[in-house]
């Protein structure tokens, strides 16, 4: 504890007088030589660019070096000068999160002009950091879904898995999402909360591993869009995206039988954007706006219950953002989005009746403004707020009133139900809510300051800062008739499971952070990065007052970074590097309302299958308030990487890196006693395990000579027994559906294995080319092979679900899918800039439709609960509550559709796309 102290408090001192750079922004360093090779010192150096026409200006040290930070993406002009030894002009390319290195020599007579562009290294030699950036052109030229998640294709090693995230090494909810260098993540679940106009990214950052105490705790991968901003120029595009139906193949679809069958296509989609950027104050300040419309038409579309009526579904979002330089020494950054959409008769899967459909409304909104003040030389001051709004309400087609009279004879009348009556399981009824808002909104404030210094004989970039923030969600759920229902009891009974009347539950939490770190260079072929990340989290529920129930302080989440380069051919600009680290995967606040002591709950009412009486209504205690162990930790991340990367001939970069992580101290709500009785509390969970590892290589070609590629391939194993990923959607990360009752238990033999997410091999080729031959002619192509979802055979569980393993997880897997998308877009040049493009796109051009996902319930038989009672022989053996549990089911009706697809790749298409760039 004493130690822990100590560390505090050297954190705290020295975040509050260092800090870090920007995130959306890069750098340019470098230093100044006279003819001789003597460095230079108080030599004026100045940087201008389209994104900086005043400039920026500053003089280098006793050692001859500079560095301009806090500039946005884009190409700048330097020029180094000094009085009686001479001057010089480069010209450089910054990228977001990079340092561009120029060395400039003054004083140099020649005999011609020749301008070269000095652009990021191919290899960044300062950071242990798993890192890749792409521009905006380079995602243009590729066949790529042009919005912020279509760009997760980019990603090394990250497989497509057709969901609401990818999984980076982690569950899918343990990725950070930025935007402009601000958390866009949702606070409560760890999803991209919005999504962006393709227009608006001028590039895509990506960090894979090793991430630095300055960008936090993810456990998965932190992505961070920059978007456009205005010049002295007024600039803008227009775009249009058409995919009518019959641009599109056959899918796939199921029939009343269950079997396979491919029906015409009955999507039409539309999309309309535009840009539009220019100077406010010329030279000062610029504004940059944006829209956007679409709107996808589902139509004639069939499933195995027959017609589902059309489905319409509309986008629309609107951005606006100011940039400007009040004055050589500050930099300002403002905007704000509004993305509003609606969705009617949504929600309609290939086994669901049509009445099961809702209608949603939602919308997000974001607000960010960010400021950057350079008091010297070599000390960056930067801050940053958020906020940001995320709201949705469904409702059902069908009101049915709360609980009506209950009619055992007529379900559908009563709520949802799963019709096991035939060869295979189909949901029937209505919707099982009648209303559902669920709102989100965070209040997020960073601070934070660069310090630059010569020490002896090393350099130092001390960076360090604090942040605070408020997130909350407001979740009010009204259950329809009696919710969700189905048979159990081997047949005789029917259990419905429904929301009583309840108020919102309110559940705030809140994240401070404090860091410090320090890219520490020896020589010329050492560089040290060092840091420390401290978080204190709280978990509240608003009742009469705020409460809060479950707290972390800073000593509990004191996570260290250490990282080595070292140039292994000095001078040549290559690394070999290795870091280890400490993710505390707190960032996800839903524990403010899984672990409330006050939280929305549902009853289970049972009723007699042939009279409808009832029999019993209880509340769920896996749902009701939860209580807290006394000395729970939080759950965190070990990881450790090891690589090598190096840049070949001139345009050509090899990298390989291995990454090992292994996750503890698991927190899950579990019952009291055997074998579900309550109350519930969270806990530690020793016995729960997930370990991630993959092995990557990637090899790529900047653009030049009309070409750029990028291939790469990943070998990886995610294995264990806790995996989150086990429904469609997010789930609570401390409190999921695992540990609730048999069959859910970590300890259940079969569970340990590959997890859903498991993905052994990825490869990726990512290629773009102009030829010569036909100018303003650019194909491109994306092409990914990956291996299959793994998958088990499952039975009923202890709450009715299908958690319950019957074989070794991971036994079966799909088989591989393997995808290639193609590109053409011509340009005509119009006048001066402009310029008019049609673009073609070609996905799945094999035109497979490889399974994704297959039916695991093996038998259709109802649950059986043996008496409470009869689990009193267990103790507290988890392991062995299962197996009696799972001895008391049947598996006479077997499930004619297990092991069949329920899902596929998407058929072929053709999107067609015309811009107007002016």
């Amino acid at each position: 504890m004493q130690v822990k102290r100590v560390l505090l408090a050297a954190l705290t001192l020295v975040a509050l007088s260092t800090g870090a750079a920007a995130q959306d922004t890069g750098s340019v360093s470098g230093a100044v030589f006279d003819p001789q090779g003597n460095v230079v010192a108080g030599a004026i150096v100045r940087i201008t660019g389209e994104q900086l026409p005043t400039g920026r200006t500053l003089t280098t040290t006793d050692t001859g070096m500079f560095q301009f930070h806090a500039l946005l993406p884009g190409t700048y002009t330097v020029v180094a000068e000094k009085s009686g030894v001479g001057t010089t002009t480069r010209t450089v390319a910054v990228d977001v999160g990079k340092d561009t290195q120029l060395d400039l020599a003054i004083g140099v007579k020649v005999s011609e002009t020749v301008t070269v562009t000095a652009s990021t290294p191919v290899v960044d030699v300062k950071s242990t950091e798993v890192n890749f950036n792409y521009k905006a052109a380079q995602i243009e030229a590729l066949p790529l879904q042009k919005n912020y998640s279509g760009l997760f294709q980019l990603i090394p090693g990250v497989a497509e898995n057709n969901s609401f995230a990818p999984a980076g090494g982690a569950s899918r909810q343990d990725n950070k999402y930025l935007m402009d260098g601000v958390d866009i993540t949702n606070p409560g679940f760890g999803y991209l909360s919005t999504e962006v106009n393709g227009l608006d990214i001028a590039e895509f950052n990506v960090k894979r591993g090793a991430i630095t105490a300055e960008f936090g705790r993810a456990t998965g991968f932190v992505t961070n869009a920059v978007s456009r901003s205005g010049t002295n120029e007024l600039h803008g595009i227009l775009n249009m995206d058409l995919r009518p139906r019959r641009f599109s193949a056959g899918a796939n679809t199921l029939n009343s039988a269950g079997e396979i069958v491919q029906i015409p296509s009955t999507v039409d989609r539309y999309t309309g954007s535009a840009s539009l950027g220019g100077p406010l104050i010329r030279n000062h300040v610029f504004w940059y706006g944006s829209a956007l419309w679409g709107r996808t038409r589902t139509t004639g579309r069939t499933n195995a219950l027959g017609a589902v009526p059309d489905s319409p579904v509309t986008t629309k979002e609107v951005f606006g953002k100011l940039t400007g330089q009040p004055s050589a020494k500050m930099f300002v950054n403002a905007g704000f989005r509004y993305r509003p959409s609606t969705c009617e008769v949504c929600g309609i899967g290939n086994t669901q009746a049509a009445t099961v459909a809702q209608n949603n409304e939602s919308n997000t909104k974001v607000g960010t403004v960010t400021w950057s003040w350079f008091p010297t030389n070599r000390t960056v001051v930067d801050a940053r707020y958020i906020r940001m709004e995320e709201n949705s309400e469904n409702l059902p087609l069908t009101d049915l009133g709360f609980k009506p009279t209950f009619n055992v004879n007529d379900l559908g009348s009563m709520g949802q139900y799963t019709d096991t009556t035939g060869p295979f399981a189909v949901t029937r009824g209505v919707w099982n809510l009648r209303s559902e808002k669920v709102n989100y909104q965070r209040d997020e404030f960073r601070a934070s300051v660069s310090q630059f210094l010569d020490l002896a004989k090393t350099r130092h970039e001390l960076k360090g800062g604090f942040g605070f923030e408020d997130g909350s969600e407001t979740l009010e759920r009204k259950s329809n008739g009696w919710g969700t229902l189905a048979i159990v009891g081997g047949g005789s009974r029917i259990q419905a499971t429904y929301y009583p009347e309840q108020p919102a539950q309110v559940s705030p939490g809140r994240t401070y952070s404090l860091f410090v770190q320090d890219n520490i260079t020896i020589g010329s072929r050492v560089v040290i990065n060092a840091g420390l990340l401290a978080n204190k989290d709280e978990f509240s529920q608003v009742l009469q007052t705020k409460n809060t129930f479950l707290a972390f302080d800073f000593g509990d989440e004191i996570q260290p970074r250490l990282g080595i380069n070292y140039q292994v051919r000095q001078g040549q600009g290559d690394k070999a590097y290795a870091n280890w680290g400490r993710y505390y995967a707190m960032d996800q606040k839903s524990s403010a309302r899984s672990l409330a002591p006050a939280r929305l709950f549902f009853n289970d009412a049972i009723f007699d299958r042939t009279t409808g009486a009832p029999i019993s209504d209880l509340p769920r205690a896996s749902t009701t308030g939860k209580l807290i162990n006394p000395g729970i930790k939080p759950t965190y991340t070990d990881e450790w990487l090891v690589g090598y990367a190096t840049p070949i001939l001139a345009q050509w970069g090899l990298e390989f890196f291995y990454i090992n992580r292994e996750s503890f101290n698991f927190i899950e709500d579990i019952p009291s006693a055997l074998p579900a009785s309550g109350p519930f509390r969270a806990a530690q969970l020793p016995d729960a395990t997930r370990k991630y590892q993959a092995a990557t290589i990637e090899l790529s070609r900047r653009l030049a000579n009309n070409w750029a590629a990028t291939a790469s391939y990943s070998w990886s194993r995610l294995e264990g027994n806790f995996d989150l990923d086990y429904s469609g959607g997010a789930v609570f990360n401390t409190s999921s559906a695992i540990q609730d009752g048999p069959g859910e238990f970590v300890q259940d033999p079969f569970r340990n294995g590959p997890m859903g997410q498991d993905r052994p091999h990825v490869f990726k080729l990512f290629a773009s080319y102009a030829p010569p031959a036909v100018p303003n002619l650019t194909l491109g192509t994306y092409l990914r092979a990956q291996s299959g979802t793994p998958w088990a055979a499952r039975g009923v569980d202890w709450d009715n679900g299908l958690r319950r393993y019957l074989e070794q997880a991971g036994t079966n897997r799909n088989d591989a899918w393997t995808n290639m998308d193609l590109l053409t877009t011509y340009r005509v040049p119009v006048k001066g800039h402009a310029k008019i493009a049609i673009e073609a796109r070609v996905l799945n051009l094999f035109g497979q439709q490889t399974t994704l996902s297959v039916d695991q319930r093996k038998y259709l038989d109802a649950r059986i609960r043996p008496a409470t009672s009869a689990f009193a022989v267990c103790g507290t053996d988890y392991a062995c509550a299962t197996e009696l549990f799972s001895a008391a089911q049947t598996g006479n009706q077997p499930n004619s559709r297990f092991g069949k697809g329920t899902e596929w790749a998407p058929p072929r298409r053709f999107l067609l796309s015309f811009r107007a760039d002016f």
